[in-house]
This record gives C-alpha cells, sequence and structure tokens, in this order.
C-alpha cells in the first residue's frame, strides 16, 4: 500500500509540475501575440499605414483603406519586431521629440508608431517620416524595410 502510495503521489507531482511548465510557456505566447504594432505616415495626397500582427503585415496606401496589401511575416521577422519592441520604454512614446521638422511645410509626411498591448493603445507624439526619434528609430526602419522585402 505504501508502494502504490508513493508512486501516486510522484505521479502527481510530476504531472503538476509539468502543467505549471506548459501554462507559463503558454503565457508568454499569449503576450507576443496580444501585441499589435502600427506605424502611418500621412499628408495631403500620401497615405500609408502598416500593421503588424504576430502572423502578417498589412499595408494600406489609401485614407479609404479599401486595398491592403498583406504579407505573411515568419517568426524570425515578428521576434526581430518584438526585440526592438522591447528595448523601448512603451510608456514614454507620447512624450518623445522629433528630430526634425520637415513636416510643418510639407516637406516629410507626418508619422506615427502605435503599440497596442493588452487592450492599450499607446501612440507615440508625430514625427517626420522616416526621420524617427532615436529612441524608436530601429524599430521604425525595421518596419519600413519589411514592407521593401
Amino acid at each position: 500500500m505504501k508502494l502504490f502510495l508513493a508512486c501516486f503521489s510522484l505521479i502527481t507531482l510530476a504531472t503538476n509540475c509539468n502543467s505549471k511548465k506548459t501554462a507559463l510557456n503558454n503565457e508568454n505566447t499569449s503576450q507576443q501575440t496580444d501585441v499589435t504594432i502600427s506605424y502611418s505616415a500621412q499628408t495631403r495626397g500620401f497615405f500609408q499605414e502598416f500593421i503588424l500582427t504576430q502572423n502578417s503585415l498589412t499595408e494600406y496606401k489609401d485614407y479609404e483603406k479599401l486595398n491592403a496589401i498583406s504579407k505573411d511575416l515568419d517568426a524570425k521577422e515578428w521576434n526581430e519586431c518584438i526585440r526592438l519592441l522591447s528595448e523601448i520604454n512603451v510608456a514614454t512614446l507620447p512624450n518623445l521629440k522629433s528630430p526634425t521638422n520637415f513636416r510643418q511645410y510639407d516637406g516629410a509626411p507626418f508619422a506615427q508608431l502605435s503599440v497596442i498591448q493588452k487592450g492599450d493603445t499607446i501612440q507615440s507624439s508625430h514625427f517626420d517620416h522616416k526621420y524617427p526619434p532615436a529612441e524608436i528609430k530601429p524599430l521604425v526602419e525595421y518596419i519600413l524595410s519589411l514592407q521593401e522585402n
């Protein structure tokens, strides 16, 4: 009887520990899937928006967003986006200062980066398209390079 009880306890303990590992792995995966990154640039006569999710990159080139251009993102590209995003303090996005002001005289489109995590949308202040603040420059350049490929 003691042997049976010891085996039963050992099996229960092993199963319980394994389920906790699975739950932790699922939590990390769900944090990555709950993130949406959006980059938009616009001015009179020009509109471009990129929406990145775990599996896709969607590009819009018109204000009405009628003609979407979709592309599949592989895990490597998405993980790079998440890595670059993790280097940014997302809470400070609205307070970032633009390094240039070309958009004030139609020298560049207005651009903005938005991050949607856990239902919260955090938007950066406006900056010149292709001239982002230094804090978000690697991420913006990577997003724009994904579109070119």
